[in-house]
């Protein structure tokens, strides 16, 4: 079985990770999950493990992490892989609902025109990972437009998650509104933990970022290095 069950601080939403994609082509310094693989001895390059897709689903009505050892959408993953995938998601008949997570989300627009999500839009939720609102580390597309590409797929009904890790220091006001416009179901925040390639953002952003996802009812988790403001939040 090629099913994990989640573990550690990931939202309470996400019952297993699941991995018939792998590696990406980013080229982000601080990943983790590239440095772990490397350390395993084996290749960052995409890879599709098509034997995965015959793995039996869970029915416990939990997200799915699909692809949390790499990035589904980027640009080294294979139409054909894609395809592959989107069309077991399609065939599965449970409750589980599949986190599809890019940072490269201009590529969900592709699949959305045609049509191919749109057959699973009530199966999975489409997820991006924002470090800052400003300019990021790496060769993925810049924040700006991986924000222009959910709000439209926002528009389009599908259900958004968003990752803030390695959270870096950004423009709060800006920062939050993107947040409020994409209304995400919802967020992991958290920083960077094994590299220093990002410059944190200062507490009172964060009890900024806190405050207002608590107003807004938006449900969200802190990763282990953020915890400690978590009893603060409301004190700024």
């Amino acid at each position: 079985m090629t099913l994990n069950k989640a573990k550690g601080r990931m939202f309470k939403s996400v019952g297993w990770t699941w991995n018939p994609v792998a590696g990406c082509t980013h080229g982000c310094p601080y990943c983790w999950a590239k440095s772990l693989t490397e350390r395993w001895g084996r290749s960052f390059e995409p890879q599709f493990r098509e034997h995965f897709l015959k793995d039996k689903m869970p029915d416990d009505g939990s997200w799915i992490f699909v692809g949390s050892m790499g990035d589904i959408m980027c640009d080294g993953m294979k139409h054909e892989w894609i395809v592959k995938l989107i069309e077991f998601i399609d065939n599965y008949d449970g409750n589980n609902k599949f986190l599809l997570q890019t940072k490269n989300p201009s590529r969900f627009l592709y699949w959305q025109v045609e049509t191919l999500l749109r057959h699973v839009q009530d199966k999975i939720i489409v997820g991006t990972t924002f470090e800052t609102n400003r300019k990021t580390f790496g060769i993925a597309p810049k924040p700006q437009e991986r924000y222009e590409s959910m709000l439209w797929m926002k528009k389009q009904g599908y259900k958004i998650f968003l990752s803030l890790e390695p959270l870096s220091d950004f423009d709060a006001t800006r920062f939050v509104s993107w947040i409020n416009l994409l209304n995400p179901e919802a967020i992991e925040i958290g920083l960077e933990n094994y590299t220093t390639f990002t410059t944190p953002p200062p507490e009172w952003k964060i009890h900024y970022l806190l405050n207002f996802l608590k107003s807004k009812g938006i449900e969200y988790v802190l990763k282990e290095n953020l915890r400690h403001l978590e009893e603060t939040a409301n004190e700024v």
